[in-house]
């Protein structure tokens, strides 16, 4: 009898966490996706921007949270790079899959522990190298990658991108000789049938799920509804942890005409996206970058179109009836554009969505987990 994979996983934070967005659906939906592999994930016992420990949750052991997964949830006083070796070295792991570049607990120890155990170690840049993140306490980043490529710490890694785009941000900061492997993420378990949702001329409700923050674009995305004609209603969920970015938004909030509404709404669990998402005729995330952007994936998915940025994977969308890009058109049009729409064009756009969905992401997921099967060999 074959035995199962096993794959170790580093995370600084991870279910019931929500808080640091993308990267833990990311790495949920991949365990989910891979039944067959056994997966054992080490993160901390607290959420990002949180001391408090989850509730319920036995820290510094293993707790098994499906058949196929293990969660190890290390304690801030536990947390040393000592026992963290002793943690790797004891799920007798085939590959060590980091996700992350700059935590020194979660990336940088484990890197290092991946070299001295000979154990094959993959690192999931997840966006960081992007010129966009690289602009954020550039200098920082600047010395600690400098440094990093100095004492060839990724020497013995390859990494992991999910687009061309990405791949080629990694090879421009770690050389062009660093091996990069572009798989996608993989998206949600998603069986939902097309919620049909009342549309009305020169009305319309949008949802935005991400991050309160500018790399999420909340204030391009609020500036954006100012000269929209029509009743125009947004629900913002996420965390808000920059109070001054958040004091910006509220300005222009408290500044716009009585016919736009604009709600926040604190954190959204994320069992509850798809529904927020159905609940709504459009998601509104002009992020400043994506490699991914699970919540634009989930909008397709509930056959909702999406307002977004040109910086994600998803260009070209208004060919496809699945929603606006910042490449072709901008902000305030297609807000407009779908304000003014009727019942029976949304719906040819809601449609277009869901196609999208299945055409691009859903007929693509065998070939993913394939070659996530093939990264882990």
């Amino acid at each position: 009898m074959a035995h199962r994979p096993i794959i170790t996983l580093t995370i600084d934070w991870y279910l019931p966490g929500t808080n640091s967005g993308g990267p833990v659906r990311s790495v949920a939906n991949l365990v989910e996706a891979m039944p067959d592999t056994d997966f054992y994930i080490i993160t901390r016992n607290s959420d990002y921007c949180s001391t408090e420990p989850y509730e319920g949750i036995q820290p510094n052991t293993w707790v098994q949270q499906s058949v196929n997964v293990w969660v190890y949830y290390f304690s801030e006083d536990r947390l040393t790079k000592r026992k963290m070796k002793e943690v790797i070295q004891g799920t007798n792991a085939g590959s060590l899959y980091v996700s992350g570049i700059y935590s020194p607990a979660f990336s940088q120890w484990p890197v290092s522990i991946g070299k001295s155990l000979g154990i094959k170690t993959i690192v999931a840049a997840r966006g960081m190298l992007s010129p966009h993140a690289l602009a954020v306490k550039p200098l920082k980043k600047y010395v600690f990658l400098s440094f990093m490529r100095w004492i060839n710490a990724y020497g013995h890694v390859s990494f992991h991108a999910t687009s061309i785009e990405e791949a080629k941000d990694i090879q421009t900061v770690m050389g062009k000789h660093a091996k990069v492997s572009v798989i996608a993420n993989v998206a949600r378990q998603e069986t939902t049938n097309l919620q049909k949702i009342a549309k009305e001329q020169g009305s319309v409700k949008l949802v935005s799920i991400g991050r309160i923050a500018p790399e999420k674009g909340t204030l391009h995305g609020i500036k954006a509804l100012q000269d929209v004609q029509g009743k125009v209603e947004l629900d913002l969920y996420g965390t808000c942890y920059n109070t001054e970015y958040w004091k910006q938004c509220e300005q222009v909030i408290s500044k716009l005409p009585a016919n736009i509404q604009v709600h926040y709404n604190g954190v959204c669990p994320s069992e509850e996206v798809p529904a927020k998402l159905a609940a709504a005729h459009a998601l509104l995330l002009p992020s400043e970058g994506e490699n991914y952007g699970h919540a634009i994936v989930e909008s397709f998915a509930q056959g909702r179109p999406v307002i977004i940025s040109k910086h994600t994977p998803w260009q070209n969308l208004a060919s496809h009836r699945a929603g606006w890009d910042e490449s072709t058109t901008d902000l305030s049009t297609a807000i407009q554009t779908l304000t003014d729409m009727d019942q029976a064009t949304y719906q040819i756009w809601s449609e277009g969505a869901k196609c999208f969905y299945e055409q691009f992401i859903e007929k693509a997921k065998e070939i993913v987990i394939s070659s996530y099967f093939q990264l882990f060999s």
